[in-house]
């Protein structure tokens, strides 16, 4: 595996623990107070956690499938934070780039032609 997969992998896995750390504050915040308005964070933390975790246990199948799913759920995320700024008129550029630069790593990281020749290499 080459080095730059190494690390989108070591990124990958950051994030996961980065989110279960998250879910468990806002499972947290929401059983400390009940407000029914955390539930919807609370549904996109876990699935986003859980499709990621899933997603990077897969990683040793090398399809190229899973290459551009890693892609589409990464932007998937920064496409959810830049409908929720834009909602709330706060769209700042700090916010698009600043708080998702593990996430524009892995992007990036997964675009290069070593990850495109990685991938393509399937081990059935």
């Amino acid at each position: 595996m080459p080095g730059t997969l190494k690390v989108a992998q070591f990124v990958i896995t950051l994030e996961v623990a980065f989110g279960l750390v998250g879910l468990a504050i806002t499972l947290a915040g929401f059983f400390s107070t009940f407000e029914w308005g955390i539930l919807p964070a609370l549904a996109y933390a876990a699935g986003s956690t859980a499709l990621l975790g899933w997603l990077l246990s897969r990683w040793s199948s090398r399809r190229t499938f899973l290459r551009w799913a890693i892609i589409a759920v990464h932007l998937l995320t920064i496409s959810a934070t830049i409908l929720d700024l834009a909602l709330f008129s706060t769209v700042t550029w700090n916010a698009v780039f600043g708080a998702h630069i593990l996430t524009w790593t892995v992007i990036v990281l997964l675009l290069l032609p070593s990850a495109g020749r990685w991938f393509s290499e399937s081990r059935a």
